[in-house]
């Protein structure tokens, strides 16, 4: 049984959970953002291609096009010719747009989303990508992050007093079915990784605080691994299932560590 436990009055953790708020912030815009971008790549599925056209003339209605949306948005454009690319800068979010004066193909980098490519074809999805991403509603990200701080904050104290009783849950249930499991700990987070000996490997994230109001969800997941998620509490992820050949690898490498840890 493999268990890694960061020691709190050992300061082997970080000690300021301002720090570890932040990180939780920073993973909460990227999990807006990913889901977003997911969002307006579903809605182009719906916008047809404009088809007989040429590439000069699929510029010259994109280029117009980008100017209506401008205008309708507010916002302000800027053009600039650079040998065979033509690049518009919408403002202020920004919005970068380059185009190939040879093909007509053009690319869109927006903040927060993977930059997009796109035939000359496409040219009236691009405009309803810049509009869709300019639509993005992020007034509940904006919530969520203010609320950040009165979810997750504790005191080191409390902090340590939900760590040991996670780390006894773990214990008395994952160590009674005799599973393999890694605990790391910070003052805010638990992460539990599992192997379930069927050859899964599960990994539990579990938020200190919210643990405080209801144990009972942590404790009906080490009896039941699954996927499952509880925003802002909890989730289990099944992160990778493995054949007889890899886990026969594993078991000897454990068997390896077990005789030299023996040794010393």
């Amino acid at each position: 049984m493999i268990v890694n436990t960061f020691n709190i009055r050992g300061m082997n953790i970080n000690v300021d959970p301002s720090l570890e708020i932040n990180e939780i912030i920073y993973h909460l815009h990227g999990e807006f953002w990913k889901q977003a971008y997911k969002s307006l790549l579903g809605k182009q599925m719906s916008y047809e291609l404009v088809q007989d056209i040429s590439y000069r003339q699929a510029i010259n209605e994109f280029t117009k096009d980008i100017k209506t949306l401008a205008k309708k948005n507010q916002l302000k454009y800027r053009f600039f010719s650079h040998k065979e690319h033509i690049y518009i800068t919408l403002i202020p979010d920004p919005i970068y747009i380059g185009i190939s004066r040879d093909t007509g193909d053009f690319s869109i980098s927006a903040p927060h989303l993977i930059t997009k490519h796109f035939s000359y074809s496409e040219y009236k999805r691009g405009i309803n990508w810049i509009q869709d991403y300019i639509d993005i509603d992020t007034n509940p990200l904006k919530e969520k992050t203010k609320c950040v701080r009165e979810k997750f904050y504790l005191n080191a104290k409390n902090s340590e007093i939900i760590s040991t009783s996670i780390k006894v849950l773990c214990e008395s249930i994952l160590g009674k079915k005799d599973l393999n499991y890694e605990l790391n700990q910070t003052l805010l987070r638990s992460k539990i990784m599992v192997d379930t000996k069927k050859n899964a490997v599960y990994e539990i994230e579990v938020y200190h605080k919210p643990f405080l109001n209801d144990v009972s969800l942590l404790i009906d997941l080490l009896n039941d691994l699954h996927e499952e998620k509880i925003e802002d509490v909890l989730s289990c992820e099944l992160l990778y299932r493995y054949g007889t050949e890899i886990k026969g690898i594993v078991d000897s490498m454990k068997k390896v560590g077990e005789v030299v840890n023996a040794k010393f």
